[in-house]
């Protein structure tokens, strides 16, 4: 019996091909901040928001409080055609609850930094 070649391709292929083209245009970006002081145990997710957008587009998980101040710095991809970015949680609403004490840092575009080759000497 001869089987029948499908007729098109598997989801699948579709969401893999989809996941790629994300990946292959992402940028670096970098959470900083100093996380609060106190003796909370659990973990809080902060989602990384295009403003423009208003698309979640990373996150980052943290302690909620320390027992001493520690600062962070969390590099995470986002899709390089992201535009303001925005840390923070969301209420129990669906608010986007900006944090106070994280930021998101784009990389700096412009003139190379750091080895460019040879000076010609």
């Amino acid at each position: 019996m001869k089987q029948e070649k499908p007729r098109h391709q598997p989801q699948l292929i579709g969401e893999c091909m989809m996941t790629y083209a994300t990946l292959s245009t992402a940028m670096d970006v970098t959470v900083r901040g100093v996380l609060p002081i106190g003796d909370a145990t659990e973990h809080i997710t902060y989602f990384i928001l295009d403003a423009a957008k208003n698309a979640i587009v990373g996150q980052v998980i943290l302690p909620a409080a320390l027992k001493r101040s520690h600062a962070v710095a969390i590099t995470v991809k986002v899709p390089s055609t992201a535009g303001s970015l925005a840390i923070g949680t969301f209420d129990d609403g669906g608010n986007f609850q900006a944090s106070g004490f994280l930021r998101v840092e784009a990389p700096a575009v412009g003139r190379p930094s750091g080895a460019i080759g040879p000076s010609g000497r």
